[in-house]
């Protein structure tokens, strides 16, 4: 790892951080999973070696605001998860709404 790796991998993670909020708005799950890992990678490429004291500051904002996307990432992904539910329950409900009337009807 050549000196300053440690900070183009955690620019890629930030990059990569951000692209994932556009995915996760547009609830392509698949995607979003396939950049978590790649991510993920990056991340922990960048501290696979000690981090040299002069690059400590830019260490600490990139991971902080990595930190924060990811905080506003989570949030997108539970109301994503939470819609989904939803459209579960109305779906089990009409189900459960026609086989009472199925069997209502004798049919």
């Amino acid at each position: 790892m050549g000196t300053g790796q440690h900070i183009e991998d955690l620019g890629a993670a930030l990059t990569m951080t951000e692209e994932m909020m556009g995915v996760a708005k547009d609830e392509d799950w698949d995607k979003l999973s396939a950049l978590e890992a790649k991510r993920q990678g990056l991340i922990k490429s960048a501290f696979a070696r000690p981090i040299p004291p002069a690059d400590s500051a830019t260490v600490a904002a990139s991971i902080r605001r990595i930190q924060a996307l990811t905080r506003d990432l989570i949030s997108v992904i539970s109301q994503g998860r939470d819609s989904i539910a939803d459209a579960l329950d109305t779906m089990a409900k009409g189900r459960r709404a026609r086989s009472a009337y199925g069997g209502a009807s004798g049919t």
